[in-house]
């Protein structure tokens, strides 16, 4: 009788307990709010900062500082940016400036924005920022540049998780000058002194086959036809135009395949930089 007492006591006094809270006080919604940004619940977080902010209208950078990294994290990069600007605008000299130059930077990154990033990160001088604009100058193939930030980094006094990272940066800038390339030029050429070599050397081996029998054969019947009916030969300049079609052609794709090689490359590596956690 005494045990089923005390449970009954404990259920009663959870209750009042529970019906004590106040849902609309600003620091309990303020807390939900946190909350659910903590466990990656972006939009119910926005919601719940932003009734926070309509309780207590004064401005609060930390609290429009989460809301523009939740708009950003559920793809809204937009939505951040104008957060994130809106910060900027109203205190351009607050604590929170640097980071948020920073972030604003890193969402023009992720849409591809690469000088836009730049002209943000420019705005403060710390070592993970200036990191952010050797990657951008790395997205823009601009190793050179990318590779004097980063050893220019390296001699620096930096953070270590900064210093880890910049010799990963490092390597890629150099790896990214030294890309299997192709030279349209020696394609061109190659194809231009033997038809379908080009294609050879850019690894077509089947297209190459193709345009050594069709330049041949086309070759082969205007000579054929000049050879038995001379100038006046129909087949002779029909197959002649053929060929010659063909000829540069081949000479064409044989640039324009070593450009895509050149791409294809390019794209595969830096698709390496996107894969890089550069947020904080």
């Amino acid at each position: 009788m005494m045990i089923c007492f005390v449970i009954l006591f404990w259920v009663l006094a959870s209750e009042v307990s529970a019906d004590s809270i106040d849902y609309n006080n600003p620091q309990n919604i303020r807390k939900f709010a946190d909350y659910l940004y903590s466990q990656g619940d972006y939009l119910p977080a926005i919601g719940e900062y932003q009734r926070y902010l309509f309780t207590k209208p004064k401005d609060d950078n930390q609290v429009w500082y989460r809301i523009g990294l939740s708009y950003r994290a559920t793809g809204q990069i937009d939505k951040a940016l104008n957060t994130f600007n809106w910060i900027l605008k109203k205190q351009p000299s607050s604590q929170l400036a640097n980071t948020v130059y920073y972030q604003v930077a890193f969402s023009y990154f992720l849409t591809n924005k690469y000088e836009k990033a730049i002209e943000f990160l420019t705005k403060t001088n710390e070592p993970k920022s200036r990191q952010l604009i050797g990657i951008n100058l790395l997205m823009l193939k601009r190793w050179d540049s990318a590779l004097d930030l980063f050893n220019q980094l390296e001699l620096e006094n930096l953070p270590t998780d900064v210093r880890e990272s910049n010799a990963v940066y490092q390597r890629l800038a150099v790896n990214g000058k030294h890309l299997p390339r192709k030279s349209p030029i020696l394609a061109g050429c190659l194809s231009t002194v033997i038809p379908g070599t080009g294609k050879i050397y850019n690894g077509r081996a089947a297209d190459a086959v193709n345009a050594m029998i069709t330049i041949g054969l086309s070759s082969w019947l205007a000579y054929d036809g000049f050879h038995q009916n001379g100038v006046s030969s129909v087949k002779g300049w029909t197959f002649g135009i053929v060929a010659s079609v063909f000829y540069l052609g081949n000479i064409y794709g044989a640039v324009i395949a070593s450009q895509i090689h050149n791409q294809q490359v390019e794209l595969a590596f830096l698709d390496q930089l996107k894969c890089v956690d550069t947020g904080r």
